[in-house]
């Protein structure tokens, strides 16, 4: 396995769990709507999955949610490679995100992500809607936009807001050294068959005009609103699929 697949593997895993909440839009608010703000605390979780490139195992990716003090969590993504794949990812790779939850919503305060060629250091001021740091080897200084995310604290937004029953079909993301808005849409209910058993699950697929890549998302209500399972396609054919492996609440 080249090196250059083995690395675009993990990095399209870390891409897809990275924002794989963030499908979870409904399709009736109007566009620009935001979660409304409940208050509502998320509980820390485990959750980890197998990383298959093209049908071959590739690597596990691991989502961790931990409470740092009231009100205030640290969320982990970590991806971690298998057998040839360790060539080009001897060490694993790592995202992390700080972010206060309060009436006001999810705000992130703080994102870190590490890779060839594209670090991403992110720090959030809502005091002047401003958010700096270095991405791309570049500085980075944007204005936020309302509601404005980053790639894991988008996850927790969305969940909080799925179980509230009350989604956007679109938000505002950091998008490595870019604010973009994503839309999401939302397909028919299925059970999954998982190493955890029986889920029922609700489809959702990203698609951008013109691009010929398409995600698809089952997120399983038991869960939280975690995925059980996540594939990015590419002309049709599946290039990267995430299966959950296990789900723990500490």
């Amino acid at each position: 396995m080249p090196a250059r697949r083995a690395e675009r593997a993990l990095t399209v895993a870390a891409l897809l769990l990275a924002a794989v909440i963030a499908h979870a839009a409904q399709v009736a608010p109007a566009a620009t709507d935001l979660p409304r703000a409940t208050g509502a605390q998320p509980a820390p979780f485990v959750a980890t999955y197998t990383v298959a490139w093209h049908g071959i195992p590739a690597g596990t990716s691991t989502l961790q949610l931990t409470r740092t003090a009231p009100g205030s969590y640290l969320y982990t993504s970590t991806d971690s490679a298998w057998g040839v794949f360790r060539l080009a990812f001897p060490h694993p790779l790592r995202q992390s995100s700080r972010m206060r939850v309060s009436a006001e919503g999810v705000q992130p305060l703080a994102f870190e992500a590490g890779g060839p060629g594209n670090t991403v250091m992110a720090q959030f001021d809502w005091k002047d809607q401003r958010v700096t740091g270095m991405a791309k080897g570049k500085l980075l200084d944007l204005k936020l936009r309302p509601g404005t995310q980053d790639p894991l604290s988008v996850q927790i937004a969305i969940m909080l807001a799925l179980q509230a029953g009350n989604a956007p079909d679109s938000f505002w993301m950091l998008n490595t050294d870019e604010i973009d808005r994503f839309e999401y849409v939302r397909h028919a209910a299925s059970t999954l068959d998982t190493p955890l058993g029986k889920l029922r699950t609700i489809l959702y697929t990203s698609h951008a005009p013109g691009s010929d890549k398409t995600t698809y998302l089952w997120l399983a209500p038991a869960l939280g609103y975690m995925p059980a399972r996540a594939e990015q396609h590419v002309k049709g054919s599946t290039q990267v699929s995430l299966q959950v492996r296990s789900f723990t609440r500490p």
